[in-house]
């Protein structure tokens, strides 16, 4: 598999005819191993990956409601807001273990402040939500009649006590019908 990814014909068609073919009164939760966008150091985001989920939506008729990566090793939540308002979470949840984490991008050698936007390699914003570059994680999502709700737990790091448990350090509510963040309650320390 080249660096990035590759979908060709007939899969292609296959997402494409996916999109188009599902009930319009349900979410779509699209998930792949390359992420479109990432603001890490080590991978970037996939221009490949990207280019495939924007021709095959456009050609449907429809966008994921929500994306969802690996292979990048932290965690982020990204959002994409479309030309009509419409925000669309990308995740990056691939901090389960591997030993090397992958760091986020700096700005004159300091850590980003979220929320933050940058430029993709395409000259695209995207919005960088929240992450987690320094620890391994877990992400627990629920989906209900209306809402996909993300949290993300840390794990106590190897040398740290086990009895420090998991720390919930982000948490996203989402409402797939209308397409937008419903605003948190939930403080992150």
């Amino acid at each position: 598999m080249p660096d990035g990814g590759e979908i060709r014909d007939p899969q292609t068609q296959w997402l494409i005819d996916e999109l188009q073919s599902l009930p319009a009164d349900l979410p779509i939760i699209f998930t792949l191993h390359h992420p479109p966008y990432s603001a890490d150091t080590h991978h970037s985001g996939s221009p490949t990956m990207k280019a495939a989920l924007e021709q095959a939506a456009t050609a449907a008729g429809r966008h994921p409601d929500l994306v969802v990566a690996g292979h990048v090793h932290d965690y982020q939540r990204l959002t994409k807001t479309l030309p009509d308002g419409t925000q669309i979470p990308y995740l990056v949840t691939g901090a389960g273990g591997y030993h090397n984490l992958h760091t986020i991008m700096k700005v004159n050698g300091q850590r980003l402040i979220t929320p933050v936007q940058y430029t993709d390699k395409s000259g695209e914003v995207i919005t960088l939500e929240s992450y987690v570059d320094d620890r391994w994680g877990f992400l627990r999502f629920d989906i209900d009649q209306t809402t996909f709700t993300g949290e993300y737990h840390t794990v106590p790091r190897p040398q740290e006590p086990f009895s420090k448990g998991n720390q919930l350090v982000d948490r996203f509510d989402y409402n797939w019908q209308t397409k937008r963040y419903i605003p948190n309650t939930l403080p992150m320390a």
